[in-house]
This record gives structure tokens, sequence and C-alpha cells, in this order.
């Protein structure tokens, strides 16, 4: 046991130093968090700016106290029909001229951008001139809500009542049939979440597991694994080495969750996040399970693959027949996904290659059975001890196989012992 310890301690010592387990293990979570954290401020700052005075009183009439306006305006009112300006109006944006030739004036002085004149016969005719400097032929829409809003108000004496004839329907829709309340919820963050929760377990499994392969790849070349190989048991070697690369997969664990959380929690409203929207702690509880024994079985046999590939490049090309279950899964994850409780969902969430991304995918879709969880976690961890077991044989095995070309036969022969 103690020698076990000492080949973890000195493997996460080893690996710590690698620059791809710092950047894919740890730079990528933080630089994603970073960006989320300025996309969050580039939104909130978005939503607190000011309304430009030609965008919008619109039926809620949201408020621009304070703001500066982007655009001055004025106007005549040859009728006397406006007597006060409403409340939320920026200040600044319209100001009154006696006539239209004074604000003409004022126009032609680039005091103001434009001007209205609001005929003398408006109740009977609706006619308002809008004036600007000259003819753009590319776009002469203009924006009417703000000077609408004014002469609605004004018409009808009160704001109150005003808003009421802006905005008459306040619908409220009530479905006879009740739904959960997750799936009440719209929010890109709930559509997303199950992809995301498996996309962290799939970098969980793989990027431990890949430094793994390439690590014992290294010391197979330089012959370290020689000199190990005369002090420890193969068991301890590959069980030493599997826990130290365990240990940073938690660390990897914790980074990601951490960098959901701050994105959950801080990013509320600049990122539409639901006030009501947390992390499920039981999902995360069984995703560290999951990815822990998920990394174990893959880890083992990436660790195999190193042992008996002559160098990395053979190594990384060949991984792909190990990989082959978790690719299964990513290419049926939409049916996992659309039917949680199906018979395919079911096989791929109990399978122990194929079950720790599985069983994720369905218990962020349904609730999964405590019998069925468990299940899958001991099927999981009965499998893991097997591919140590067995992996441990290619240790034995690797001197007689150097530098012969790497070929899934003679893999799995040694695997098996047949080699």
């Amino acid at each position: 046991m103690n020698k076990t310890l000492l080949v973890m301690l000195n493997e996460i010592r080893t690996t710590l130093r690698r620059k791809s387990f710092t950047i894919l293990a740890l730079g990528v979570p933080l630089v994603m968090g970073t960006i989320a954290l300025i996309v969050m401020a580039v939104n909130r700052d978005v939503s607190s700016a000011p309304v430009a005075s030609t965008e919008v009183i619109d039926a809620a009439k949201q408020t621009a106290e304070g703001a500066c306006p982007e655009i001055v305006e004025g106007y005549a009112d040859e009728g006397g029909l406006i007597e006060t300006l409403p409340a939320d109006i920026p200040p600044g944006w319209l100001t009154e001229y006696a006539t239209e030739e004074t604000a003409r004036a004022a126009l032609e002085a680039e005091e103001i951008a434009a001007y209205y004149i609001i005929a003398a016969g408006y109740v009977e005719t609706g006619e308002i001139t809008y004036v600007t400097p000259q003819y753009n032929p590319i776009s002469d829409d203009v924006e009417t809500d703000g000077i609408e809003w004014i002469l609605l108000v004004n018409l009808l004496g009160d704001a109150g009542l005003a808003a009421d004839v802006w905005n008459p329907l306040d619908v409220k829709v009530t479905a006879l049939e009740s739904v959960e309340p997750e799936a009440a919820q719209d929010s890109w963050i709930v559509k997303l979440f199950p992809r995301l929760m498996t996309f962290v377990l799939y970098m969980v499994i793989l990027t431990p597991a890949g430094v793994l392969m390439n690590a014992i790849t290294d010391e197979k070349k330089d012959r370290v694994i020689e000199v190990l190989i005369l002090s420890v048991s193969p068991q301890q070697m590959i069980g030493g080495k599997i826990l130290a690369l365990g240990l940073l997969g938690l660390l990897q664990t914790a980074l990601w969750v951490g960098v959901l959380w701050a994105v959950i929690h801080f990013g509320g409203q600049p990122l539409d996040i639901p006030a009501d929207f947390t992390l499920p702690a039981g999902l995360l509880v069984w995703a560290s399970v999951y990815g822990l024994l998920g990394y174990a079985m893959y880890g083992a046999q990436m660790a195999g693959l190193g042992a008996l590939a002559p160098n990395v490049k053979d190594a990384s090309g060949a991984s792909f027949i190990v990989l082959m279950p978790l690719i299964i899964v990513y290419v049926l994850l939409t049916a996992i996904l659309s039917t949680p409780d199906g018979s395919l969902a079911l096989v791929l969430s109990l399978f122990p290659l194929t079950s720790p991304v599985g069983m994720i995918a369905r218990m962020t879709q349904t609730t999964v059975p405590l019998c069925q969880a468990v299940l899958a976690a001991a099927l999981q961890l009965l499998t893991a001890i097997l591919i140590v077991r067995l992996v441990a044989r290619l240790f034995r095995a690797q001197m007689l196989l150097s530098g012969q070309p790497f070929s899934a036969k003679r893999f799995f022969g040694a695997l098996l012992g047949w080699a």
C-alpha cells in the first residue's frame, strides 16, 4: 500500500508539471468561466444603458430618468394640444418651440436633430409633420412611439388611463393539464443543461485518461517502466497512477461545478437564467461518482494502450477502440434525452462501459429509481476492478511486446492472457 501511495504522489507531481493537463483540465473551465463573466458584464451594461428617445416608450412605459438622450428633437404645437410631458419622457429630449419658424432656426443651428409640427386640427385629422435637415434615401422611417405617447397622455388627461389604452390587454394563459415545473421552463439553460452535464462528464473521464496513456507511453519509451516494475508490482503501479489522475479528476470536476455555479448564481437577468434554477445537488453527487468510476474503467484501458503501443502517435490512434462505447453514447445522446425511460436509455445507463454518461443523461431528464442508480455504480466498480487486474497483465508482457506494431488483436490477446 505504501508503494501505491508513493507511485500516486509521484504521478500527481509529474502530471501537474504537464502543460497539456494544465491547459485541458484546469485552463479550459477557467477560460470558459471568464468568457461567461465577460458576457454577463456586457449584457448587464446593455440592459442598464439609457434608452434613446427615438427607440421607444413601449407598452410597459420603461422609464429613462436621468438618461442623456442621443438625439435631441423639438416640436411646434400649433393647436396647443400638449400641456405637459409625461414623467417617463427622458429630460432634454423634446424641446418646445412657439412657432415652426423658431423650430426651423434651431434645426439649422444644429441645436436639434429634427422637429415635429403638430397641426392645429390634429384631433380631427391626426396630421403630424416630421422635419429633418436632409433626405435619407436608404431609410425614411420615423420612430413615433415617443410623440404618440405624449399626445395620448395629453388627450386623455391621465397617464394611468393612457397606459391602459396603450396596452389594453393583459393575457394570462392557464393550462388544464398539469405539468412539472421543469417542463414549464423555456430558458436556454434548462434546454442546454443535460448536454452541458454530459460534456463535463466526458471531460472528467477522458482528460485524465488521455494524460495517463501519454505518461505511460513516455515512461515506456524512456524505459522508466522497466525500473518501476523491479520495485513495485504491476497492480501497485497501475493502481497508484489511476488514483493520482482520479484525484486530479476530482479537482477538475470541482472547477467545472464552480464555473457552472458562478454562471447560474451571477448570470441571472443578463444571461436570461430563471431565478429559481439551481444545480441539483443529488445529480452532482452521482456525476462525481460516475465520473470517477468511468475514469477508472477507461483510464486503466488507456494505460494498457500506453503499455503496448510503441509511441504516443500509435497509442492515440488506437484509443478509438477503447473509447467506442462512449462514442456510441454520444451518437445516441439525443435518443436518450428524448426518451429517458425507454429501453435503449435503460440499457445504455446500466451497461458499465456506457453507464457513466448514459445514466447522467437520464438523470437530467427524469427521476431514475435509486436501485438503478446504485446498480449502475456497482457494475461500474466491479468492471473497473476487473479491468485494472487485466491491464496489470500488460505490464508483465509489455517488455516482450516492446517495439512491435500495435494491433487490436495483440491488445485484447495480452489483456485476456492469450499473449
